[in-house]
C-alpha cells in the first residue's frame, strides 16, 4: 500500500505533478496497476483504487489534514487496521475514513487550521465508538 500526495506521486510516476493534480484518478490508477498494490491518492479528495482497479472517493477532511505528519497518521491508522485483521483495501477504505473524520471533528472544535497531526489519532477511538465499527476484532 502506498499513500503519496500529488507531488509524491508525480515523482514515483516519472510524470509532471500539474498532471497528477488535473487527473489524480488517472494517477492512482496507473500506480496501483504499476506496483500491484492499493493507492491512496492523498488530497483535497482522497481516491482509494485497489489492484483490480475498483475506486473509491473520499471527500471530505478538510484543509488542516494538510499539515506536516498528518500523512504518517494515516499510515499509521491503515497499519493499525490491517494489524486487526482487515484486508488491505478495506483498511486504507476505514483508514481515509477515520482520517478525515477526525480532520473534521478537530476543524469543527479547534478551526479548520492549527491543529497538530498528533491530535488526529485521539479522536479515532471516538469515530470507531461513533461508527458502531464492524472491522474485525
Amino acid at each position: 500500500m502506498i499513500t503519496p500526495h500529488a507531488g509524491e506521486m508525480a515523482r514515483l510516476l516519472g510524470i509532471d505533478r500539474s498532471e497528477v493534480e488535473a487527473d489524480p484518478l488517472a494517477a492512482a490508477h496507473r500506480a496501483a496497476d504499476r506496483l500491484g498494490c492499493v493507492v491512496i491518492m492523498k488530497g483535497a479528495q482522497s481516491w482509494i483504487v485497489a489492484p483490480s482497479g475498483e475506486p473509491w472517493l473520499y471527500g471530505g477532511g478538510g484543509i488542516g489534514l494538510a499539515t506536516s505528519g498528518s500523512g504518517d497518521v494515516l499510515a499509521g491508522i491503515v497499519a493499525g487496521l490491517l494489524a486487526r485483521g482487515a484486508e488491505a483495501t478495506t483498511a486504507a477504505a476505514w483508514g481515509v475514513y477515520l482520517h478525515g473524520q477526525a480532520g473534521r471533528r478537530l476543524a469543527e472544535r479547534i478551526g479548520p487550521l492549527g491543529f497538530l497531526a498528533r491530535e488526529i489519532a485521539d479522536e479515532v477511538p471516538a469515530i470507531l465508538r461513533a461508527a458502531d465499527s464492524v472491522l474485525p476484532s
